[in-house]
């Protein structure tokens, strides 16, 4: 019989079997149709796409075939690559080869920003002038905020000589590990602040403060770029060792969790840099405090409505 039996039973097409039958494509524009499966389209939308496909002897079906045959490659390497670190291993290693870069400093650095960016809105120069010492005297690296807070700390202060800026950015500068186009923009700077001065027209203290908070800014982008690319360069260099420690030990000798195979031979004097290692939301998040003891139903988010009754 033709209709009983399995063997006979019409074969059934849903979603995108069943447009390439309607639309007839096969080979190569078929492949290419089934692998994107397009979503529900209006007709001539599909008829276009469809259109898209077969031009030029079906090269935009080749090419696309082509694409997702190579993700799909690049994906299966990604995974048979074990040996690659994993971000804690990464943080860890930083903080081996950069102790400058360890967590309690990076809390300790940052509070002194927030510290030394008050004492430059209160005026209080007492105050700032100790707390750039103390960083010093704990030998704790100054990076592209200190120093940019620094140069314009010395700007703002009415009493300091404003030619102490230029010996902060040349000891800026003899550090030898900050990115160029951070010192061409804070020396160029400089050097429009003096010319400025010499006619009359140098920046008053509010658009002083104002640079110095997009400095800021600008500096910690930097910060966190060259983080991410000392991370990177000792990450790569201790999955080479492990591929080398791997030969020459054998797989079976050698586990991934060998402390060896976290030792890199990286020099990384001249490297020491900050950057955001943690998150950048802290886990658990807090809420406002202006949405403490809000819930649903309290009526606090509509309260702005009823303003007028109170």
């Amino acid at each position: 019989g033709g209709g009983s039996g399995l063997g006979g039973a019409a074969e059934r097409s849903f979603g995108t079997e069943q447009q390439i039958k309607k639309l007839r494509l096969k080979g190569v524009v078929g492949r290419a149709f089934r692998q994107s499966a397009p979503p529900k389209l209006h007709q001539k939308a599909t008829d276009h796409y469809v259109k898209v496909l077969r031009a030029h002897g079906s090269a935009e079906a080749t090419r696309q075939l082509a694409e997702a045959k190579a993700v799909s490659i690049r994906q299966q390497e990604q995974r048979q690559d074990t040996l690659a670190l994993t971000s804690e291993e990464k943080t860890r290693l930083l903080w081996r080869y950069v102790p400058d870069e360890s967590e309690a400093l990076n809390t300790l650095r940052k509070q002194s920003h927030r510290w030394l960016w008050r004492f430059i809105k209160r005026n209080d120069w007492k105050r700032f002038d100790v707390c750039l010492e103390q960083l010093r005297t704990r030998d704790l690296a100054f990076d592209e905020v200190t120093y940019n807070l620094a140069l314009f700390g010395i700007l703002l202060h009415r009493r300091k000589d404003d030619e102490l800026v230029r010996q902060v950015y040349a000891e800026m500068v003899d550090e030898r590990r900050f990115h160029p186009a951070l010192l061409r923009l804070q020396g160029g700077f400089v050097e429009s602040y003096f010319e400025l001065k010499e006619v009359d027209a140098a920046p008053n203290p509010v658009n002083l403060q104002k640079c110095a908070r997009t400095f800021w800014q600008i500096s910690v982008n930097f910060k966190r770029q060259r983080i991410k690319e000392l991370r990177t360069k000792l990450a790569d260099a201790a999955t080479r060792q492990r591929q080398r420690l791997l030969r020459e030990r054998g797989a079976e000798g050698v586990g991934l969790s060998d402390e060896a195979l976290l030792l890199p031979v990286y020099d990384s004097d001249g490297e020491l840099s900050d950057g955001e290692n943690k998150p950048r939301v802290k886990f658990p998040a807090q809420r406002p405090r202006q949405l403490r003891g809000v819930f649903k139903g309290s009526g606090v988010p509509n309260r702005r409505k009823h303003r007028w009754k109170h």
